[in-house]
């Protein structure tokens, strides 16, 4: 069986949401209900009950359950409105929580909001907080937290900034302690999805960026060293009854990916986040470790700025689109982990546009490029250890364009700076880049927008960006699928990305760890430590 798996379930697991049945049958799995008027209301249910790897039976307690990952050097933060790297992402997912939590299948799942209500246009939405959080020092959790936190996502430079540039953010108010009512600028019929990200969890009234910060996450931090570790312990008064099930969590930065497989080879650690693709491939069906493997939407793509030349010629974007061999790429560097792309985000997600991936053709390449007056085009293309898969796939990528009459040089740079937007990220004209997520919308607004805070092919355009939040405030599913179709199209037309795969998420773990759910969404069970337990 390849690793994606019977392609029927695949699709069953990347499209938990794609009709309104389709979403009343997830609803009603997790114990939600809707009115007519679109309410989501919590009735006790949670994602236990999907299905997990590793030990059977009760979860044990106690010890510590420590977690090797690619680390991002100093750059490492854990402010969500500075950290980009995927060590920062399992900090913020543990420390704090977010709005709304997004299970394994993808489905939108309360976390800190319980309830939530569009009016008719969605235009105004109200958030009904979950009762009896506390933060670590003690405090409840209240609106004011929300509201603050909303309030900072307003700065430009905050990382979720593009989740709240569409909320009047002055008129937000507070009905209660636990309700709010946020008005938007236009409407926007997912508003939930804007939410859900690493860098949208929720920060404490009046806190300031700190080394140790308090959370209402099921682990307090008490140790962190950027590029070394971090370690959090147990919240006994953590709002998710019963959880966590460890002790104590500890984080530690392994950037050589055979040294963070030895460690858990070895028992020095419990998982590791990323494993590379060829190892996956040589330890599946063993047992020595657990591979943890999620078919999933997340992207592994070329990158191409839009504005720099000689990419700013878009025939010669079209060009490099023709010189991927897809498959190719997938089996050498993915090792077989993935499905071809066809350069949109979005598969198996509601409104995805389904569009024939484009075939290697060299001659047409070559005829692109001359029309460009770039023939024998020589560029950089500039990779890293950060992502399994990239500096293979670049290696291939290189040897592909050679029949192309195109050189490709390749820069490897440094895994703790790649994803660092203070030195490398969103700066290269030729790179690449990996990216999970759960809706069109959060990938649109944090990629492609004018302003998108990781607008890595610098595509800016006014009317775009229009008709991007046209598509997001759709609330007819017919019009949303066609002005989705047009954002879309216009990516295959002038975009600067090479979707070349959507990606397994693929990890690993000791075969005594258990309440592990590979999850479409992130790695590691979506940075899920609060399920997670260890065997004695």
């Amino acid at each position: 069986m390849s690793p994606t798996g019977d392609d029927g379930m695949r699709q069953e697991i990347l499209n938990p949401i794609l009709t309104r049945r389709r979403l009343l049958e997830s609803a009603a799995a997790l114990g939600l209900t809707f009115s007519a008027s679109g309410f989501l209301a919590a009735c006790g249910g949670d994602d236990d009950e999907t299905t997990s790897i590793g030990p059977t039976g009760d979860p044990q307690r106690g010890g510590r359950l420590r977690v090797g990952h690619v680390g991002g050097g100093t750059g490492e933060s854990v402010n969500p409105a500075t950290g980009s790297s995927f060590i920062d992402a399992s900090r913020f997912f543990n420390i704090y929580d977010p709005l709304f939590r997004v299970s394994p299948t993808l489905a939108v799942e309360p976390g800190l909001v319980l309830e939530w209500e569009p009016n008719d246009d969605s235009t105004m939405w109200v958030f009904r907080l979950r009762p009896d959080v506390v933060w670590h020092d003690g405090k409840p959790f209240t609106a004011d937290d929300v509201i603050y936190t909303l309030q900072q996502m307003a700065d430009e430079g905050h990382t979720a900034h593009s989740s709240v540039s569409n909320v009047k953010l002055a008129d937000v108010r507070k009905s209660d302690d636990l309700t709010l009512e946020i008005p938007l600028l236009r409407p926007d019929a997912r508003l939930y999805d804007q939410f859900v990200q690493q860098n949208t969890v929720i920060v404490q009234d009046g806190s300031k960026p700190t080394r140790l910060p308090v959370g209402t996450g099921p682990f307090k931090l008490t140790e962190f060293t950027p590029g070394q570790r971090s370690l959090g312990v147990r919240n006994e008064n953590y709002w998710d009854e019963g959880k966590p099930y460890v002790d104590e969590w500890e984080d530690i930065s392994i950037d050589d990916n055979t040294a963070r497989l030895n460690a858990l080879l070895g028992g020095e650690i419990d998982m590791m986040s990323q494993l590379p693709f060829t190892q996956a491939r040589a330890e599946a069906g063993g047992d020595q470790i657990q591979v943890i493997d999620a078919p999933s939407p997340a992207l592994q793509v070329f990158i191409m700025a839009v504005d720099e030349p000689p990419f700013d010629d878009v025939r010669v974007r079209q060009a490099f689109r023709l010189i991927a061999d897809r498959q190719a790429l997938i089996d050498g560097a993915l090792s077989g982990y993935g499905t071809v792309g066809n350069d949109l985000a979005g598969s198996g997600l509601p409104y995805y546009m389904e569009a024939k991936a484009p075939e290697q053709d060299l001659e047409q390449a070559r005829s692109l490029l001359a029309e460009a007056g770039h023939e024998n085009l020589e560029v950089t293309l500039h990779t890293s250890d950060i992502v399994p898969g990239f500096v293979e796939a670049a290696t291939l990528f290189a040897e592909q364009a050679r029949e192309a009459g195109v050189t490709v040089n390749i820069k490897k740079e440094a895994a703790n700076a790649y994803f660092d937007t203070s030195l490398l990220y969103t700066k290269l004209p030729f790179a690449q880049s990996f990216w999970t997520y759960s809706s069109l919308a959060a990938w649109y607004t944090q990629s492609v927008l004018s302003d998108a805070v990781w607008n890595e092919t610098h595509f800016r355009d006014e009317q775009y960006d229009e008709l991007i939040q046209d598509a997001i405030g759709a609330t007819d599913e017919s019009s949303a699928q066609e002005l989705w179709d047009e954002v879309q199209q216009r990516q295959l037309d002038d975009g600067g990305y090479i979707v070349w795969a959507y990606q397994n998420i693929v990890d690993a773990a000791a075969t005594n760890v258990g309440g592990i759910t590979p999850s479409s969404f992130f790695n590691l069970g979506g940075w899920n430590y609060r399920d997670v337990w260890l065997q004695t």
